[in-house]
């Protein structure tokens, strides 16, 4: 059985649109989103009409609900506070938009996985709202911090996105208490796929990276990961895209020239 994961859109049609083809050649068995349909580029309204329309199971993540007004963000993050304003006012314009984002789940468990934006170990307590603090990255003191509940975790993998960074962790399930010495961090190198045959005395933490961007490891392709159950595979992939229509509309947009994330994101569409 075939499945793929994704997320991190972002409001680019420009990304979603040619992997959604690359998706029907595949022929995956399960699709599941990540979260982050809406959030940094100015065109959240499209990215979310379009996955609404395909109805895949899809997870909540934090620039869903900021936009969704269920969580308020850190005072410093500027940039991403005038997205979400920004990406709100496109919303409210589009029936039960921001009713839709709302009531997206925060995790999904399967019989072998579970998929969460970020991490199920920064989850709320049952019948607590969830706060921005659920959404930090994935840094080696958070990844350290989380290992002994990562191997007492019931899940054998976990697929999440957030991070922007495509990247497998391989925790070995040997004794003693867990360290950082005892996880395996794979990426992929430039555009080529990256695929890790599964060991049975380890588990995994699969992190998608960003099919819209902005990408933070400075290279511009749609990212997703395909489980592949009968091959004991997980796989990375980058799928290139024509962006040169989204880099014009992004130079042109009084909105993005105001946010140094999105200047960035436009140089290195620039650079490609």
């Amino acid at each position: 059985m075939l499945t793929c994961f994704f997320g991190d859109i972002h409001g680019n049609r420009d990304a979603l649109d040619p992997f959604l083809e690359h998706l029907d050649g595949l022929n995956p068995d399960r699709i599941y989103c990540l979260g982050d349909l809406v959030g940094w580029l100015p065109f959240g309204d499209r990215t979310l009409m379009r996955m609404r329309s395909l109805g895949f199971p899809t997870v909540a993540g934090n620039h869903d609900l900021l936009a969704a007004g269920l969580i308020t963000d850190h005072p410093g993050q500027l940039d991403r506070m005038q997205a979400t304003a920004y990406n709100a006012g496109l919303l409210s314009t589009v029936p039960k938009a921001i009713e839709y984002l709302g009531n997206l789940p925060l995790l999904i468990e399967e019989n072998d996985f579970t998929v969460v934006h970020h991490s199920p170990f920064h989850l709320p307590e049952p019948g607590c709202a969830p706060t921005i603090g659920c959404f930090n990255y994935l840094d080696g003191a958070a990844l350290e911090a989380c290992l002994s509940v990562w191997r007492a975790f019931p899940k054998r993998m976990i697929f999440s996105g957030h991070d922007h960074i495509p990247a497998v962790y391989e925790l070995s399930d040997c004794a003693g208490f867990p360290g950082l010495q005892d996880v395996k961090v794979y990426r992929p190198k430039n555009q080529e796929p990256l695929t890790i045959r599964l060991r049975s005395d380890c588990r995994y933490w699969i992190k998608a990276g960003s099919i819209g961007g902005p990408y933070r490891d400075g290279i511009a392709a749609a990212n997703f990961a395909a489980y592949d159950s009968e091959a004991e595979t997980v796989a990375l992939y980058r799928l290139p895209y024509p962006a040169e229509r989204l880099r014009r509309e992004l130079a042109s947009h009084f909105f993005g020239r105001n946010l140094p994330t999105l200047q960035k994101f436009v140089k290195l569409l620039d650079s490609c």
